[in-house]
């Protein structure tokens, strides 16, 4: 419904999939649809398109406020070596723990300035901390480091590791 509702301000199906960073066919499919017939979608796909505001479209101006999500995955990435599990980022950063792992792994290329600035901020608080200062069992956060760290070495060896 709010992908017609941006179609209806001006925005085109690939405005609002450069915006959003869902695909542009997705977003068509969405578009062509009757609201009382469109089919259930990922959490990370609402999301994303539920994040374009109204206030401030006009015309095929393409709305600011995406940035690279290349430093934000680092954060993220590294406090998962460190043992921060992503069930416990996740609620702090008051998100899903797909999104999360999405832009940890680097499968979303942009992401919300006001979700970077709070994965920046939380990424500065708790690397002055220890998972467990905060109540994580030492188990989870081994579980959370030990997937880091092979996650890191796939990320090293695949060809698209580098997203901005």
């Amino acid at each position: 419904m709010h992908a017609i509702v941006l179609r209806d301000a001006g925005l085109s199906a690939g405005d609002i999939a450069a915006v959003s960073g869902v695909s542009v066919t997705l977003v068509r499919r969405l578009l062509r649809l009757p609201p009382d017939r469109q089919p259930p979608i990922h959490r990370t796909t609402a999301e994303a398109i539920l994040g374009i505001p109204l206030a401030g479209i006009s015309g095929r101006r393409r709305h600011p406020g995406l940035v690279p999500s290349g430093r934000s995955a680092t954060c993220l990435q590294e406090l998962s070596e460190r043992g921060w599990p992503t069930s416990f980022l996740a609620s702090r950063l008051r998100t899903s723990t797909q999104t999360i792992a999405v832009i940890r792994d680097r499968k979303r290329p942009r992401i919300a300035l006001a979700l970077d600035q709070a994965i920046q901020n939380c990424h500065g608080e708790l690397t002055a901390g220890t998972p467990a200062e905060y109540g994580i069992a030492a188990d989870r956060s081994r579980r959370a480091s030990t997937a880091a760290h092979k996650r890191a070495q796939h990320l090293l060896l695949s060809p698209r590791a580098t997203v901005n």
